[in-house]
């Protein structure tokens, strides 16, 4: 009888093929079949290399004569029959049966330990990328490894249904547009199937669920051997026609397809194709499914990620420090909580460990003194330097040192994009130079043109500008706030800030208020923007919306001196002389606040007084013109205490005591 051999392709010849099926047929998706070969590469032993491990130490344990262990094995000492060093890989189940008799808990352990902590290696990043970008989401796997999850994770992608038992096999849906993963032996912490009995039959459950995918999905087999009954019984009991397309069967040349594959290619008229190696492949694979395929965009989206997360985490540790700092009276479970942040970072070892002492220490010259030693630690940390920099232009008002930190920090990490924003920040604000600011901002902006939080504190900058001078166009302005917001829609303080800008510069008070809403829906406690809403509602002559708002700022704001503060103030002794009401209490408050001192903001009150002030008195149109201007700019704080009806104000403390 002849015997008929399976058709061989070349790898480019499969690769053109699946490429052109991708743009010809959308009903054509592949579904990746792997087996261990696939995460070699990972750092996860294939089956052969874990069979042979366990023949070892079984020949270590059991062989009496010194034999060698091929030798051994040959003897039919194991009472497996047919296994021979050479064949280790197709009694794999055997051998961990026998390797693990008597504490198959052992056997497990075992393969959690060969699969703890391995990484997806860059064909299963690829992979990932594919899954995400085109219409082939489906993987078929003997393994018990996570690479395709925790490859889409790391990629950011949609987490896949992974069905890691056959208890769940009803959840696999053809096409359901989510990445699906098919554990077939079931997942490495749900008692996988891994001996003789396991791995030689496909659960009923399977057959279906698998019957139902082979009729939308062509396989693609990468690094199975076929050496299970289970999986491969399966495929060898459909009958020509029950798979979508031709089986496209990989292997590495040193370690050809069994008779039992040719046998299942033949049938289903599949081909066979030599490759080599996984990355290799998927590497080719994508540049064929993937339009516009590009690594260096990928490699720089998970940097980014990888950045982002880090950051969060510390921003998240940062601000809870921040937040039980402030509090007046904490509880015992905060006074705990306090306690644990500050312990945790007593053995400083990073440079974080050094910024989170620093932030613990609340006064500014023991705080100085440990930024110092930490960067005497770790002087070529940027991170480190720049936050320096903050607190000395922010806290200590030492700008010539800050300026000096943030052209370290620079120096130190010319590609980092927030870096020249602080700096152009620190320019504007405190330098006033702002042809020096836009070139920092411009540069900041080609290192990085996405970074939402640099295009929006541009954004500000150039409506600063506006402000002053005709140098700057308000839809130039406009045009940024939008980019900010394309890039990140949910940064509460950007809105509002594009809500100021529609308010003061648009006159678009309706789409001002839509705006500040958003915002305030994101991010209910922000008193700035609280403020700047009651403001805009007390201009449009909603006294009893402003005043809520005011309340609510003031409320917010407890004992801390701020312009927000001063502003729901005014705005709320503006109501009461509006509504006939005296105005003592509110303007003793400010007096109060006035005196204590707080840190000055850009705003301005000319829309408001415009639209309150014409019904006032003279006497008390000026006094409020003069206390407008000192709220705003503490220069001008002599001139109102030159007024005779503020003379007479009493004060009061400015945040209400408990």
């Amino acid at each position: 009888m002849t015997t008929i051999s399976p058709l061989e392709w070349t790898m480019a010849g499969v690769l053109d093929e699946i490429g052109k099926l991708n743009i010809s047929m959308p009903d054509r998706a592949l579904a990746f079949v792997l087996g261990s070969g696939a995460s070699s590469t990972s750092g996860i032993p294939t089956g052969k290399t874990m069979a042979e491990n366990w023949l070892n130490e079984l020949h270590q344990r059991e062989c009496l004569d010194g034999s060698e262990c091929s030798k051994w094995v040959a003897t039919g000492a194991l009472d497996i029959d047919g296994l021979a060093w050479e064949n280790a890989a197709e009694f794999y189940p055997q051998i961990f049966e026998r390797r693990f008799r008597g504490d198959p808990a052992s056997g497990f352990a075992s393969l959690e330990a060969a699969m703890e902590g391995k990484e997806p290696s860059l064909g299963y990043s690829l992979l990932a990328e594919i899954m995400q970008q085109t219409m082939h989401k489906v993987v078929v796997t003997t393994n018990f490894d996570n690479l395709v999850a925790d490859a889409l994770a790391i990629h950011a992608h949609k987490p896949p249904l992974i069905v890691g038992h056959e208890s769940l096999t009803g959840f696999v849906r053809p096409l359901s547009g989510r990445p699906l993963v098919a554990k077939i032996h079931r997942d490495l912490l749900l008692h996988p199937k891994n001996d003789e009995a396991g791995i030689s039959t496909l659960e009923r459950g399977w057959h279906e669920a698998l019957s139902r995918l082979f009729k939308h999905y062509t396989p693609l087999v990468i690094g199975y051997g076929g050496n299970d009954g289970s999986l491969m019984g399966f495929l060898h009991n459909l009958q020509p026609g029950e798979i979508n397309g031709r089986i496209f069967w990989c292997y590495r040349a040193e370690s050809p397809p069994s008779k039992k594959v040719s046998e299942l290619l033949v049938k289903h008229n599949g081909v066979m194709v030599a490759i080599p190696g996984f990355d290799e492949f998927m590497l080719q694979l994508a540049a064929k499914l993937i339009s516009g395929f590009d690594m260096s965009g990928i490699s720089e989206r998970i940097q980014e990620r990888g950045k982002k997360r880090a950051a969060s985490y510390r921003e998240q540790a940062e601000e809870l420090q921040k937040n039980l700092a402030a509090t007046l009276t904490p509880s015992a479970d905060q006074q705990a909580t306090r306690q644990v942040l500050i312990e945790a970072f007593k053995a400083p070892n990073n440079w974080w460990s050094w910024e989170m002492l620093a932030r613990n220490e609340v006064n500014p010259e023991k705080r100085d003194h440990i930024y110092r030693k930490g960067l005497a630690a770790f002087p070529t940390s940027a991170e480190l330097t720049c936050n320096y920099a903050l607190f000395l232009s922010d806290i200590l008002k030492d700008f010539d040192a800050a300026e000096a930190m943030y052209k370290r920090a620079l120096e130190l990490d010319p590609s980092d994009a927030d870096y020249a924003g602080n700096y152009a920040l620190f320019l504007s604000d405190n330098r006033k130079d702002f042809k020096a600011a836009e070139i920092m901002y411009k540069k900041a902006l080609e290192i990085n043109s996405n970074n939402a939080i640099i295009i929006a504190s541009y954004a500000n900058f150039l409506n600063s500008i506006l402000k002053k001078s005709d140098a700057v166009e308000a839809d130039a302005v406009e045009a940024m706030y939008k980019k900010a917001l394309e890039l990140d829609s949910n940064q509460a303080s950007t809105i509002g800030n594009y809500a100021s800008f529609l308010s003061n510069i648009r006159k678009d008070y309706e789409a001002a208020e839509t705006m500040y809403k958003k915002a305030l829906k994101l991010d209910p406690n922000n008193v700035n923007i609280a403020c700047n809403w009651a403001c805009l509602q007390l201009a449009c002559g909603r006294p009893g919306a402003a005043g809520a708002n005011a309340q609510q700022v003031v409320k917010l704001s407890g004992n801390t001196r701020s312009q927000a503060t001063a502003e729901a103030l005014l705005y709320l002794a503006l109501i009461n002389v509006l509504e006939g009401r005296t105005a003592n209490n509110e303007l003793g408050r400010l007096k109060s606040l006035l005196h204590a001192g707080y840190e000055r903001e850009d705003w301005s009150f000319d829309s408001l007084f415009a639209a309150t002030l014409s019904s006032f008195s003279p006497d008390n149109h000026t006094l409020y013109k003069a206390l407008g201007a000192a709220i705003l700019d503490e220069k001008a704080i002599p001139d109102l205490e030159q007024n005779t009806l503020w003379q007479q104000v009493k004060e009061h403390p400015w945040f209400e005591r408990a």
